[in-house]
């Protein structure tokens, strides 16, 4: 056998490292673009609530104007932007919850 040559069983080795790596940071992306995107609905539950004075109108609006300006997103019907309000309302003051609510996907979110 050649020196160059490396073993299959360390080429395994090797490889399960080379994966696990890759694994661990699809993971950290992902829990990172949770946590930003919960902070951006949270910002506009926010806005949302400074305009409630405006009632359903400004929802409406603000529901058609973020889709025409981002039409490749997806989430912006009145609906959610009722669920960013009621997330925004119940998060605010208690920061476990925030905190343990950035752990869980927005679609699987309770609040």
């Amino acid at each position: 056998m050649e020196e160059n040559q490396m073993l299959e069983k360390d080429f395994k080795e090797v490889f399960k490292d080379i994966k696990n790596e890759i694994l661990n940071a699809q993971y950290d992306i992902y829990k990172s673009a949770n946590i930003r995107t919960l902070a951006l609905y949270s910002y506009l539950g926010k806005i949302i609530n400074e305009n409630a004075k405006y009632g359903n109108k400004f929802i409406n609006n603000l529901s058609i104007e973020l889709k025409i300006n981002f039409p490749n997103m997806k989430g912006f019907s009145e609906r959610n932007l009722l669920n960013m309000k009621k997330y925004y309302l119940e998060c605010k003051n208690n920061s476990n919850l925030q905190k343990l609510s950035e752990k869980i996907p927005w679609s699987h979110n309770p609040i």
